[in-house]
């Protein structure tokens, strides 16, 4: 029992490693907004509380002096928002869709009233970004998980959006492997491609053979024009892919393709009575989220969490081809069988007869 707990801590204190990592991906996801009264003017030092509707995290704060309030560096996801002043009802906002990247306002007027009394607000469709001058394309989680996806490559998402197509460069077997893209006017060496905001571009030039299970992918966002100080280094296009996180609901999914040449017709090509070519091609995973929860030990619902995903592939074909193999006599030189009616002529002393033979003896 002493080593079964022994292990417990130790698988607990890695998982607490891996969640309290997230706070140090670069990203510039942020809530802001300006706090007003019925009047216009601005409120001073109302209280700010934002709720992650999946995790129960909570980001608190102040408006300053000029009503505004910033809540930076937060996870892609759904927020409540509530705001609180002493002489208003207190007000909450529901359902706040943040993406990835992206600085979402949600400006408030507080009503007059007493802090006892409370407004909830649902909110519809998310406001147009205009904090920043970014020209960007965001697919959701059910894009992700619904678009057709020849191999399950997140990143050929990318190829959806206006104005981005898939590099000469992209290529399994390139050196070295793997795929770019070409878009906002740049050649594809100048493009920007993350995971969950840490690059994962070869050093060598700007591809990536890094593809992750699609299952885990929360956001595929495309940049491709007016860009943040934080893409300096590239004016190309910027592809960001969000992982999704644990919650508090144990959610996942568990998921197999399949090819196999027993539910394929014959190619046009092959001879009758010739046996189909084989071909195996399975492509298996899961993804599973959710709190990490050890029964008598630890509960980590609303503070701890994980999320883990695993894909893989096997795979077995081959391809016909029509091909024309030389005879002897046609390796001598003698090529009088194609045209049976008609008698070839040495090109060099004019007279029927084989010609000397360009290919060797076999």
């Amino acid at each position: 029992m002493n080593q079964f707990r022994w292990w417990a801590c130790l698988i607990l204190l890695n998982v607490a490693a891996v969640s309290s990592g997230f706070a140090q991906v670069a990203n510039n996801t942020s809530l802001v907004g300006t706090v007003t009264d019925a009047t216009g003017n601005v409120i001073v030092g109302a209280s700010v509380t934002i709720l992650n509707e999946g995790t129960n995290e909570t980001f608190t704060g102040v408006t300053n002096n000029e009503g505004y309030y910033a809540v930076k560096f937060i996870r892609p996801g759904t927020y409540d928002l509530t705001l609180q002043q002493q002489g208003f009802d207190k007000l909450i906002q529901k359902g706040i869709v943040v993406q990835t990247n992206q600085a979402v306002r949600t400006d408030v007027m507080l009503k007059v009233g007493s802090v006892t009394e409370s407004l909830t607000v649902e909110s519809a469709t998310p406001a147009i970004a205009t904090d920043d001058a970014t020209i960007s394309e965001t697919l959701n989680t059910r894009s992700v998980s619904d678009l057709p996806l020849n191999g399950r490559d997140a990143l050929k998402l990318a190829t959806t959006s206006s104005d981005v197509i898939l590099g000469p460069k992209s290529s399994n077997t390139g050196i070295p492997p793997g795929e770019d893209f070409i878009g906002a006017g740049q050649r594809e060496i100048t493009n920007s491609l993350t995971l969950d905001g840490i690059t994962i571009m070869n050093n060598l030039i700007t591809v990536t053979a890094v593809t992750p299970n699609v299952d885990a992918v929360q956001e595929v966002q495309v940049q491709n024009g007016n860009y943040t100080a934080q893409y300096g280094s590239y004016m190309g296009v910027h592809v960001n892919m969000a992982t999704k996180s644990g919650t508090n609901t144990l959610q996942g999914s568990v998921f197999e393709f399949v090819r196999n040449d027993k539910f394929d017709a014959h190619p046009f090509f092959d001879p009758p009575g010739t046996p189909k070519q084989p071909l195996r091609f399975n492509q298996f995973g899961f993804a599973l989220g959710g709190p990490v929860v050890i029964p008598k030990l630890y509960d980590g619902r609303n503070k701890t969490f994980f999320m883990g995903s695993y894909e893989g592939l096997r795979q077995i074909r081959s391809s016909s081809a029509l091909g024309t193999t030389l005879t002897q006599a046609m390796q001598g030189g003698d090529f009088s069988a194609l045209l049976p009616t008609t008698q070839l002529v040495n090109p060099f002393t004019c007279q029927p007869g084989p010609c000397a033979s360009p290919f060797p003896t076999m």
